[in-house]
């Protein structure tokens, strides 16, 4: 399809992307758009039939794609920085696309356009509960290749079967999580109004798959389900990309607020971010069997005389994270709206945009130290291995060199922002005496800033004998 150049802009901001040729030609051109996804759809097939040629641990490609890359790279980098680039490059929505063209065109079911499908179902109980609960399971490069495969496969049968590309909002294990992180990123679609005034035809949301509309996405301070596909940018002028300050949308009232993108935030923190720091953190101390979770894992392992391979003590520091996300996040938030008078809803929906910060900004401290301990040799030795490179390299750091502490900073980077989104947020309840509101609402991201502080001196002063596994 040709470019409809519909709208003419004199003068775009300085903040559009699209007015500086050369990052118009990287975030727009067709061109490097489908050589980036194609080279990800290399990559993706390529790691799936590696893993199954080579499904011994001595195959590093495989699992390097996936868990050194597409994960920590792709996702926790950009989207705190970037915002959703991981979905405008994702091989599943490029082939998506055209299988959609040629499918049956079927609108979802109800039961099925839910992203709590994606959310739960699959991110939470078919990645993170497997990874805690069977921890060696997915470092198997034949079990990764067929977890991916078996995306692969489903996404391609529910884009031939439905519409708007339902796989990517509804069934994707990281679609939810990505639009809605991606509020924290600097990267923002929209356009320029004076033009769509006299626009007799929206042709953005008529070329976009996933049957949305960019010229309302300022108004609703929304951009919910939009992966970047820049399929808006090619059919109109009108659209831009601009750079705006670190999640901006955050601190302005959200006039179409979605109940799922809080409860990533909320389950998120809980499954990963406050689990990690149990089980992957604290465990791995001098004292950590005599942390909670792992004195309850032991007895149940033993109780049941459960195999090696279960892991009892990661499934109930999962559990016990998640059950302090809920209890500090909805507590709060059941007492201010009995003590104000203000409905549950609206205070959960006003307020829990302000966690947005706490896993994803706080994850960089595990991306960027494990680059230099994991990451980095993984990849290159994987590349090396695939290709035939002939290179071999070692880590950049070991386990417990002291430098790598500088990246326990994150943390209480994404704590402290929480904390100043919330206090800005709190406005918009309309409530005299906020402050009490503010202090009852800050309840999760304290004990976030507590416990990684905790972390931090216990990691001091019982240094880590380094037996434990940590991923």
């Amino acid at each position: 399809m040709e470019v409809s150049k519909v709208h003419f802009i004199p003068q775009r901001s300085k903040r559009d992307i699209f007015g500086i040729p050369v990052l118009s030609f990287l975030f727009k051109n067709r061109y490097m758009l489908f050589f980036y996804r194609a080279f990800t759809l290399f990559l993706l097939i390529y790691a799936i039939i590696y893993g199954f040629a080579n499904p011994t641990k001595e195959n590093l490609f495989t699992t390097a794609v996936f868990w050194s890359i597409f994960w920590p790279f792709f996702m926790v980098i950009t989207l705190p920085t970037l915002g959703n680039v991981f979905c405008m490059i994702c091989p599943h929505g490029f082939v998506g696309k055209y299988i959609s063209k040629v499918g049956l065109k079927l609108r979802p079911p109800k039961w099925l356009a839910n992203p709590y499908i994606g959310l739960i179902g699959l991110n939470i109980i078919a990645y993170w509960f497997v990874i805690y609960t069977f921890p060696q399971v997915l470092r198997s490069p034949f079990i990764t290749a067929l977890f991916f495969l078996s995306f692969t496969l489903l996404s391609a049968l529910l884009f031939f079967l439905f519409r708007g590309m339902a796989y990517c909002k509804y069934i994707c294990p990281i679609g939810a999580v990505n639009t809605s992180f991606a509020r924290v990123g600097t990267l923002w679609l929209s356009t320029y109004q004076e033009e769509c005034k006299t626009c007799k035809k929206p042709d953005c949301a008529l070329a976009c798959p996933y049957e949305l509309n960019p010229s309302k996405f300022d108004q609703r301070n929304s951009m919910a389900n939009c992966t970047l596909c820049m399929e808006c940018a090619h059919a109109c002028d009108a659209v831009k990309l601009e750079v705006r300050n670190f999640g901006s949308s955050l601190y302005k009232d959200i006039k179409t607020p979605k109940e799922w993108e809080v409860w990533v935030y909320i389950l998120l923190v809980g499954v990963i971010t406050i689990t990690m720091r149990f089980h992957h953190g604290l465990s791995r101390s001098a004292i950590g069997e005599h942390m909670p979770w792992n004195v309850v894992g032991r007895y149940l392992q033993n109780l049941f005389e459960l195999p090696k391979f279960v892991d009892m003590s990661g499934l109930i520091a999962m559990l016990m994270g998640l059950s302090i996300a809920l209890f500090f996040s909805l507590g709060s938030f059941w007492l201010i709206s009995r003590l104000y008078k203000v409905d549950y809803n609206r205070v959960f929906l006003t307020l829990g945009y302000a966690f947005a910060p706490l896993m994803i900004v706080g994850g960089l401290s595990h991306v960027l130290e494990f680059f230099f301990i994991e990451y980095y040799h993984n990849i290159v030795n994987g590349f090396s291995q695939a290709f035939g490179f002939g290179i071999n390299v070692e880590p950049l750091a070991k386990r417990g060199e002291p430098w790598l502490m500088v990246f326990r900073v994150f943390p209480f980077i994404a704590g402290f922002w929480s904390l100043h989104i919330l206090w800005q947020r709190v406005k918009f309840l309309g409530v005299n005496k906020r402050v009490l509101a503010y202090l009852l609402a800050s309840s999760l991201p304290v004990f976030y800033l507590l416990l990684s502080a905790v972390q931090i001196w216990v990691m001091l002063n019982f240094p880590p004998t380094y037996h434990h596994h940590s991923h």
